[in-house]
């Protein structure tokens, strides 16, 4: 990794949104390529998050990064590593908003990822100093990931959690704040169902969050996986392989309409089994559900 360059708020290069929120950091360490973009979406989720939450906020980075827009996270396993995954999968761009000074790496096990990232385009950003680490600074990190960002996703919430503290700095700034339902059963993502019934908008396809930032026009359904697409995007990098649990669901299901019931005894899975795996596939745009309880495949291909 090329030495970090040291911006404070008097150097024209010093990221314009940070600049503009309230109590910015006093000079940032940077390595990597531009900080600057037109548009920027973070996404955030839990550390211990299900396989399928990584696939769709892996996906979804793929996506946004495809059409030019910078992925925003804070560099933890789980959600915030598929994601900026997700967007170098694409060739775009991701940045990592550290919760450490330049000189220590949390987590060690994602230095190689970190080091991929400060080579550009993408871009690592330590708001503090060069040494520090302490678990408040996480939180503090947060703020200044959501100052970095037009809009925020959060893909699977606990609570407490860091991806919850996330959502509360959304809120209290007044960005968009988007939140993928977690199953009822998942009790330790019920951080996500509070958000929603605060207020924050649901996020059941790519389409609503790609309208929001303009880019409706560009956003086309693909045929090999059923998820939304962008015409001329990059060949993405395949996500992560289907659970046992997902892949016997979708072999159990056809181009037409299917009971829940039906499904479970063909994949000889348990109904809480099944309905989990319909709800991760369904969230993926692989399934469809329609009438309720009913659900079948977007194309006739199997993954």
């Amino acid at each position: 990794m090329a030495p970090p360059v040291q911006l404070t708020l008097l150097d024209p290069r010093y990221p314009s949104r940070l600049r503009n929120i309230e109590r910015p950091p006093a000079s940032i360490m940077v390595s990597g390529g531009t900080i600057e973009a037109a548009r920027t979406v973070a996404i955030v989720g839990s550390r211990a998050a299900t396989p399928g939450a990584k696939r769709f906020a892996h996906e979804l980075a793929a996506m946004l990064a495809a059409a030019d827009v910078v992925v925003v996270s804070g560099g933890a396993h789980g959600v915030d590593e598929a994601a900026h995954r997700g967007a170098m999968s694409s060739n775009g761009r991701t940045w990592v908003v550290a919760g450490t000074g330049h000189k220590r790496c949390f987590p060690k096990k994602n230095r190689a990822l970190f080091d991929e990232i400060a080579q550009g385009p993408g871009a690592m950003i330590w708001p503090f100093g060069e040494a520090f680490s302490a678990p408040s600074a996480f939180l503090t990190r947060n703020r200044y990931l959501v100052g970095m960002s037009d809009a925020v996703v959060v893909v699977q919430a606990g609570q407490p959690s860091g991806a919850l503290n996330a959502a509360v700095w959304a809120q209290r700034t007044s960005k968009p704040l988007w939140v993928v339902a977690a199953a009822p059963w998942l009790r330790r993502f019920d951080g996500s169902g509070r958000l929603l019934d605060e207020g924050a908008l649901p996020l059941r396809s790519f389409a609503p969050l790609f309208e929001s930032l303009g880019l409706r026009a560009q956003i086309r359904p693909r045929s090999d996986c059923g998820a939304d697409a962008l015409p001329g995007a990059p060949a993405l990098q395949p996500p992560p392989p289907l659970s046992d649990h997902e892949s016997a669901t979708l072999r159990a299901t056809s181009p037409k309409p299917r009971h829940t019931d039906a499904i479970a005894e063909d994949a000889g899975l348990s109904p809480q089994a099944t309905t989990a795996a319909l709800l991760t596939l369904a969230l993926e745009n692989v399934l469809v559900e329609g009438p309720p309880g009913f659900f079948r495949r977007r194309d006739a291909h199997n993954r």
